[in-house]
């Protein structure tokens, strides 16, 4: 297993060398630049404009520019914000965190109502079978930003007392925090969701025509002990994998969720940085979303092993 975990972080580092390529060339092929970006609709001469980039190195050769940028940042540097010309470490990880505890409570709340469904529709069946897979279409088929959108107004019009675009720290707030959290986590939770319960109610249907499970009833086991030991268990093996999988989901959503929720966290920076074409800002949070990323499959990984004893890296 530790061998597997070393060999999974270094395969990171091309992986990671690869991401900074691209997302580094596809931001200098969006129209613009943070020189005409600042100016906005003020006029502005051509002159001004290249002292601008001329200042800001971005009159180099892009490739130039990369490798300038790639060796500060394998010294820990990720660079400084063109907009408020502060170190991107220090501005990012405060968000990082908001970030986090979003898709913590998003990625908990996701678990529970997939796999609850899941686990209602494959034993239930019948009317339930019914009404969690129409409500699974419905989620599906409806993008998370318009979910949250519905949600901004239904708790606006019907809920007032409920603070939505009041976003507090943890450290002021903590109930406060979570709580403003809640509306937002959901938002990016129910899309999610419906994956899990769609996983889970396939696993759970598959596990339960196994031999082992017929063997369990016909000793007589209580219905409880086959649910949780033989079925459940078993059954979380392709759940994890998609859980897992689907965390990446979170991270991607949250870009919306965060602006639409005015919630200071990573999505918000980054949709904030690409309109204003902060070049460094960019980077680092991409570089750190796929970190998280490839993190999280190696985590995945570990899991299933530990899950299912069929399963060995060794």
């Amino acid at each position: 297993m530790i061998r597997l975990v070393a060999l999974r972080l270094a395969l990171m580092l091309p992986i990671l060398f690869g991401v900074s390529i691209v997302a580094f060339t596809l931001m200098r092929a969006l129209p613009g630049d943070f020189a005409q970006a600042s100016a906005g609709t003020t006029a502005i001469s051509a002159e001004a404009l290249e002292t601008i980039r001329r200042n800001l190195g971005l009159d180099r050769p892009v490739w130039q520019q990369y490798l300038g940028w790639l060796a500060h940042a394998l010294t820990g540097d990720l660079g400084t914000s063109f907009v408020t010309r502060r170190p991107v470490a220090g501005e990012l990880l405060p968000r990082l965190a908001v970030t986090g505890e979003l898709t913590l409570i998003a990625g908990l709340m996701a678990m529970i109502m997939g796999t609850a469904t899941g686990l209602a529709s494959a034993r239930l069946r019948g009317a339930t079978d019914w009404m969690v897979r129409g409500l699974n279409s419905l989620l599906l088929a409806v993008p998370n930003f318009v979910i949250a959108t519905l949600i901004v107004l239904l708790a606006g019009l019907y809920f007032p007392q409920l603070a939505i675009f009041n976003y507090v720290a943890f450290v002021a707030d903590p109930a406060g925090n979570i709580t403003g959290l809640l509306l937002p986590a959901l938002s990016l939770a129910l899309t999610v969701s419906v994956t899990i319960s769609e996983n889970t109610r396939a696993a759970v249907l598959e596990v339960a025509s196994q031999d082992y499970v017929m063997v369990a009833r016909a000793k007589g086991l209580r219905r409880r002990t086959i649910l949780v030991h033989y079925l459940v268990r078993n059954a979380l093996t392709p759940v994890v994998t998609v859980t897992g999988l689907q965390l990446a989901a979170l991270l991607g959503g949250s870009i919306l969720i965060e602006t639409i929720f005015t919630v200071p966290g990573m999505g918000q920076y980054l949709f904030d940085s690409v309109a204003n074409r902060d070049y460094p800002a960019i980077q680092a949070i991409v570089l750190l979303s796929a970190t998280i990323v490839l993190l999280v499959n190696v985590l995945v990984d570990i899991t299933y092993a530990r899950i299912d004893a069929r399963v060995s890296y060794e």
